[in-house]
């Protein structure tokens, strides 16, 4: 497997990992979003007290999100993070995840 490099992975692509893909992408930084698709709120069938979504279906929100978030150069994947560590070496070398 190839290693690829990103200045932000956000782990989870619920509301909150995508708002701060879609500002990070913004930035014109390289973001990788891992998401299991599992939303905490999959039962809900409206969003509530989020502004200018008022009564979204949840799975739409972050469909919008995902489409926002990729079309400034995010990347998001399905999967699972097991483990997220430090790698050796100079302080700007970053983390495995």
């Amino acid at each position: 497997m190839e290693l690829q490099r990103y200045d932000v992975v956000i782990v989870g692509g619920g509301a909150a990992g995508l708002s701060g893909a879609l500002a990070l992408a913004r930035a014109r930084r390289s973001v990788l979003v891992i998401d299991a698709g599992e939303p905490r709120n999959a039962p809900a069938s409206h969003v509530h007290n989020y502004l200018g979504r008022e009564s979204t279906p949840p799975g739409e929100l972050l469909a919008i999100g995902r489409n926002e978030a990729a079309g400034y150069g995010a990347e998001i994947v399905a999967g699972r993070v097991a483990s997220a560590e430090r790698l050796p070496g100079a302080e700007d070398v970053g983390f495995r995840v």
